[in-house]
């Protein structure tokens, strides 16, 4: 089997038709080990190996057009395991975009246990990118000198260097975006509603849109991309999403005062003009909601249903144009995978660098919201 090597290439936008082996032999005696973080896109990127003939291959977009044996890309260079199943919903959705990032970076094959998929399935379509990137249970079970790496939020940037690792199961939460945040657009994808939860939001925006909006047809709900499509631009309105977790916080101090949401609603209408803003609000806690932000309807606000579920109320979010986070990982992926402005709660201490957890569209807000903490 000829030897590989393999690089993250974030942008590509003038492909080279004909490469000579010496060319490609000086270019990647150029390509350093060290990362450096400011060259991280946003955008969705392939993850490409260059054979030491010189002919590229991707394993996503291109590997479907040989057989197995025949093609270079299919050849197993590296594993990444992912079977602890800590935290909820959102640690979950941390493990496995990490996962998912760390073995599309390195061309790697990718298990999951199967609890944690039919747990994730449950919530999301899961859709696969690519099904010949997944490893079976019989495979899995062949290997041998499994590395288990551990971290809590920190960005491990030494296992994107060029054969970081043969095998290698993630411990921990791995909460640092930067694991996947190269293959943003293919996370959203994985994470799409189900069928029955973008029927239900779609029929709940009808409902609340009815009365400015009674000539209306309904949203469409055949898919997450047609359904926010239409959400965002149907009624010359700013949506903001807030997700508000209170229960098991209150108890630890990363409950956010109510002050701090109402500061941020002003902000929002501030800056997108009060008369056409809009906020849809979920929570842990939707009696102190209704209690706190539902009696004054001037404020425009809309609060889930009580009988929404955790998938329910985070697809919602995800179709807000803008966002309002306390805390937690859940509120987290609410913003990420909405995408827009993001205010969150300095109260939330995250336990590793900020520029690990938090996007840099993430603006972290002090005691009062003009007090504004760069992501550092």
């Amino acid at each position: 089997m000829p030897k590989t090597s393999s690089q993250q290439i974030n942008t590509i936008q003038n492909p080279i038709s004909t490469t000579t082996k010496s060319t490609i032999t000086t270019i990647s005696n150029q390509i350093t080990t060290v990362i450096n973080l400011s060259n991280l896109t946003s955008t969705t990127t392939r993850t490409t190996t260059t054979i030491d003939i010189g002919k590229p291959c991707d394993n996503v977009s291109e590997s479907h057009q040989l057989n197995a044996s025949q093609n270079p890309c299919e050849q197993v260079r590296c594993n990444v395991i992912y079977r602890g199943s800590g935290g909820r919903l959102g640690n979950r959705m941390f493990m496995f975009a990490s996962a998912y990032g760390l073995a599309r970076t390195q061309n790697c094959r990718l298990y999951v246990a199967p609890p944690i998929l039919t747990e994730l399935s449950a919530n999301f379509q899961m859709i696969p990118i690519d099904s010949k990137m997944y490893l079976s249970d019989e495979d899995y079970n062949k290997l041998h000198n499994i590395e288990i790496k551990s971290t809590t939020c920190t960005f491990q940037h030494e296992l994107l260097r060029p054969y970081a690792f043969k095998n290698i199961e993630l411990g921990g939460y791995w909460q640092s975006y930067l694991h996947f945040d190269a293959f943003r657009e293919e996370i959203r994808e994985i994470f799409t509603g189900r069928n029955d939860t973008l029927q239900r939001v779609a029929n709940y925006f009808n409902y609340i849109t009815q009365p400015f909006c009674p000539t209306c047809s309904p949203l469409p709900n055949t898919t997450q991309k047609e359904l926010r499509q239409a959400f965002r631009t149907r009624y010359n309105i700013t949506w903001v999403g807030i997700h508000i977790r209170r229960l098991d916080f209150r108890g630890i101090g990363y409950a956010s005062d109510t002050d701090y949401i109402y500061r941020a609603m002003t902000y929002f209408r501030r800056r997108y003009h009060d008369q056409r803003v809009r906020f849809l609000m979920a929570s842990d806690d939707k009696t102190y909601c209704h209690e706190v932000f539902g009696k004054n309807r001037s404020k425009k606000v809309f609060i889930l249903p009580h009988d929404f579920s955790q998938s329910d109320d985070l697809i919602a979010l995800t179709l807000c144009h803008h966002s309002i986070v306390t805390g937690g990982t859940y509120g987290f992926w609410s913003a990420y995978l909405a995408g827009g402005d993001v205010l969150h709660d300095i109260k939330y201490q995250a336990v590793c660098a900020r520029a690990d957890y938090y996007p840099p569209w993430f603006v972290v807000v002090g005691p009062t919201v003009e007090k504004i903490h760069k992501v550092k």
